[in-house]
Formats: C-alpha cells, structure tokens, sequence
C-alpha cells in the first residue's frame, strides 16, 4: 500500500469487493465486503463503492507525506475495518505527560 496513485484508483474502481483492504493486509475485513455484497444482493456492494469514490477522489488529492501519514486510518465502507484508536487532543497528552 506505498503507491498512493495505486491504492487510490484501486479504491475508486473496486471498493465494493474489498481489494483496498486486501491491498492493506487487512484480509478479514476483505472478505466480509464481499460476503456482505453477495448476501445483501449487492446494496452493501453499492453503498461502499459510493464510499469509496469519494475515499478514492480523497487520497489522489493527498501528498505523499499525508497519505504515509494517513494509510492506516482511511478505511470507508461496511465494514469499515478500522482499528486505530482516536487521538486524544494535544491539550491532554501535554497534561498526562507533566503528571
């Protein structure tokens, strides 16, 4: 997943059977778009290929540094597979790092 240009147009044309998470190393999360896509009769297909347009437009309008930045939170679509916990403010880590 180092090739931005890649993964974005991967992203945009096959997000609905879950080839980005399968590029990403996250398999499990693959396979679950496309048992969702076939047992939903392809709504769930829909839904995250629209998703996936728009991640897709997203990460080819990133820099290079943004998309290394980025990689592993930029999941969208059912399911989304994320797993990074979300960042607490730098307010707060400041704080717990003087205590």
């Amino acid at each position: 997943m180092e090739n931005r240009i890649l993964f974005g147009v991967m992203t945009i044309i096959f997000n609905s059977i879950g080839v980005p998470c399968f590029m990403a190393g996250k398999v499990k999360t693959g396979v679950w778009r496309i048992v969702l896509g076939v047992v939903t009769c392809g709504i769930i297909g829909f839904i995250n290929e629209i998703m996936g347009i728009i991640m897709g437009i997203k990460i080819l309008c990133m820099s290079d540094e943004e998309f290394a930045a980025k990689k592993d939170e930029m999941f969208m679509g059912v399911p989304c597979g994320k797993t990074v916990a979300p960042a607490a403010p730098e307010a707060e880590k400041t704080e717990e790092s003087a205590e």
